[in-house]
């Protein structure tokens, strides 16, 4: 894949808006996001540097995906306040490979004052290719 080829696959299809990056973020992205009536669902498009030797994306880059999907919902759920990941359990259902569009999305399962429970999942062409549950820590909160 020319280097050409790479930046035009890394545009989102029609109705997506870049996500601003900082820190790792910006080293892996870009990350794309639509809002969506029951909420916002992120996506980004597989490229080369994201696949392992075996030419699928390597699963750090998924687990890294879900992980901000998962955080971004639980960032909303306790106020746009500071949270951070306490666990995050994943399984790979599917592989994908570059120039896969994937999509994520999440719910919250359960929500306290300090701690919030959050399943998410990843998808392409509509079929899981991961999932995740996870426990978030408002910081700040007992």
């Amino acid at each position: 894949m020319t280097a050409d080829t790479a930046q035009a696959e890394s545009v989102a299809p029609a109705g997506w808006r870049r996500l601003e990056a900082k820190g790792f973020s910006e080293l892996v992205g870009p990350v794309w996001f639509r809002k969506e009536a029951g909420g916002v669902r992120f996506g980004f498009r597989a490229e080369d540097r994201h696949a392992n030797p075996n030419g699928v994306i390597h699963g750090g880059m998924l687990m890294y995906f879900a992980d901000h999907v998962l955080g971004a919902l639980a960032w909303h759920a306790c106020g746009r306040r500071p949270c951070a990941t306490l666990s995050m359990n994943c399984d790979f259902l599917a592989a994908a490979r570059p120039g896969d569009w994937i999509e994520g999305n999440a719910e919250v399962t359960r929500k306290g004052r300090a701690v919030i429970f959050i399943r998410g999942m990843l998808e392409k062409d509509g079929a899981p290719i991961l999932t995740a549950d996870s426990v978030w820590k408002v910081i700040g909160e007992r």
